[in-house]
């Protein structure tokens, strides 16, 4: 075998692998950018102290605010504050992003409960939706903190 034709053979290998390897990446990163899965960061042991809540809703909507104070008996003196927020009709122009809004739907919202005891945050919940926020996005949410209190 002569030196060109070994050349060939090592860049046709190496193209190979690296179509392989390309491909790999691309899938992944549209699997992660279809993940319907919410991040949830808490404390254990601060979690199991939580005896009351006080709503704070940071941004306004008196449906979903009606709707939470539905599913739970908050208290306004409780030390313990949950922090609600989201963010409908979410419109990304950067290119940063352009891989992730061409290979997968890109959100458009999200939603965001955070328990705090004084200045320490002790529960976050953080979840993108390819739909607007809805009552059933929130009771998901506010059942996943009370479920992390009890167990």
């Amino acid at each position: 075998m002569s030196v060109l034709q070994s050349l060939i053979i090592q860049k046709m290998l190496l193209y190979r692998t690296n179509t392989k390897i390309l491909l790999t990446l691309l899938l992944l990163l549209l699997i992660e950018g279809c993940s319907d899965n919410a991040s949830i960061t808490k404390s254990e042991k601060d979690l199991h102290e939580v005896k009351c809540m006080r709503l704070v809703f940071v941004t306004q909507d008196e449906h979903l605010e009606t709707r939470m104070r539905k599913l739970y008996s908050f208290d306004v003196n409780c030390t313990y504050v949950l922090k609600v927020s989201y963010k409908s009709n979410i419109v990304c122009n950067s290119n940063q992003n352009a891989d992730k809004k061409v290979l997968s739907s890109f959100p458009s919202s999200y939603i965001r409960l955070e328990l705090n005891k004084d200045t320490k945050s002790i529960y976050s919940y953080y979840k993108d939706l390819k739909h607007p926020v809805a009552k059933e996005d929130l009771e998901d949410a506010f059942q996943s903190l009370l479920q992390n209190i009890k167990d």
